[in-house]
């Protein structure tokens, strides 16, 4: 048996990036990436960007996110003017940017993908054989509940829709902490109706697939293994490193 904390992210638009990825093309994947559920809870414990011992810390925790509504893809275009790149100069501000010579500036066009109505649960737990730690799962489900920052969904103009409703539970695993959590929050029915409508009840959902750091007993169910580039190693130089993440598909169904 070990502690979990279980909590809601859902928004009216979320963007899950998959990778920084400058070029024409930015897309969304399907469910919040590790990176992007441990920079919400730095947002919520107070952790300043500078602070990079402190998000260190949060190494100390695995992941998993069930994905109970991936939501609608939507997308739109952008234009931006940027100067060109040369070696060794760097801009601190976007007004640094725009304040070299017109005639240097260039344009870059993109298109962004996002995620509208996008639902899904998360969880966090100690990694085997941490015995210490900053902070614990009560400290962090104390803070989702009284965040110092805005909590968003990958960008500033996504704020949550839904309290985080954070939970700490004790399951043997993964997928029995999202179950016991279901039943702990089953007084957030009536603000979940707003995604899944007459389906607010999670017995009556139709099942979804979890996602997990192989660590944890419920990857022995996975129907694969995959690697994602999520883990966040340096904020100043946003650069992530890869981890193993377990697929577990619902009972008869497809991922």
């Amino acid at each position: 048996m070990r502690n979990y904390l279980v909590f809601t992210i859902a928004a009216p638009m979320a963007s899950f990036g998959m990778k920084y990825d400058p070029g024409e093309w930015r897309n969304s994947s399907n469910r919040p990436s590790k990176s992007g559920v441990l920079g919400l809870v730095a947002a919520a414990l107070g952790i300043e960007r500078e602070e990079q011992h402190r998000i260190d810390a949060l190494s100390l925790l695995n992941f998993a996110v069930r994905v109970d509504q991936p939501g609608q893809p939507a997308y739109d275009y952008h234009t931006a003017q940027v100067p060109p790149h040369k070696h060794k100069r760097r801009f601190a501000t976007r007004a640094d940017e725009l304040a070299v010579a017109k005639h240097e500036l260039k344009t870059t066009l993109s298109t962004r993908e996002y995620r509208t109505n996008a639902f899904s649960t998360a969880a966090l737990w100690f990694r085997t054989g941490v015995i210490e730690a900053p902070f614990s799962l009560w400290s962090i489900a104390e803070a989702l509940k009284a965040p110092r920052f805005n909590l968003y969904a990958g960008r500033k103009s996504h704020p949550l829709m839904l309290p985080c409703a954070p939970e700490v539970v004790q399951t043997e695993d993964v997928l029995a902490a999202f179950t016991a959590y279901d039943v702990a929050t089953a007084g957030l029915a009536g603000l979940q109706e707003c995604y899944f409508g007459r389906e607010s009840d999670p017995k009556k959902r139709p099942s979804a697939t979890v996602y997990c750091d192989v660590e944890d007993p419920a990857a022995a169910s996975s129907t694969r293994i995959e690697q994602r580039r999520d883990v966040p190693e340096s904020r100043t130089k946003w650069r992530f490193g890869v981890r193993q993440e377990a697929v577990i598909a619902p009972r008869g169904g497809q991922t």
